[in-house]
């Protein structure tokens, strides 16, 4: 699972791999992913954009780490897959920030969590 920062490094979330080939790249254990991701957000240190890797997103929305969600619809039934969403019934209330619709039919929606207060 790669997270890469919007400044074109990378961090690599893996508990197999040990030797990485890519420039600008970081390896962390998966059971230090949280702890790990906290530490750019305390320190203002630039998004993450998370590819490929529905337990970790769904990981960070349990704990209230992502910022901005964007799903992308395909006009297609599969019937099955892993899901991003928290399995602990948790109410998440978010707000619609952006959508566009390609030809084909495929919608791309970025929401961003309603802060509680």
């Amino acid at each position: 699972m790669v997270l890469t920062r919007v400044t074109n490094s990378h961090v690599i979330l893996t508990p197999t791999i040990n030797e990485l080939t890519w420039n600008n790249t970081t390896r962390i254990a998966g059971d230090e992913a949280v702890a790990r991701i906290r530490e750019p957000r305390a320190a203002d240190g630039g998004d993450l954009v998370v590819m490929g890797s529905p337990t970790l997103v769904r990981t960070l929305l349990g704990e209230g780490l992502v910022d901005e969600l964007q799903l992308v619809i395909m006009p297609v039934l599969l019937g099955g897959g892993k899901s991003i969403f928290p399995a602990d019934g948790g109410l998440r209330t978010l707000e619609l920030a952006s959508t566009t619709i390609s030809p084909a039919g495929v919608h791309v929606c970025t929401y961003r969590p309603v802060t509680r207060g």
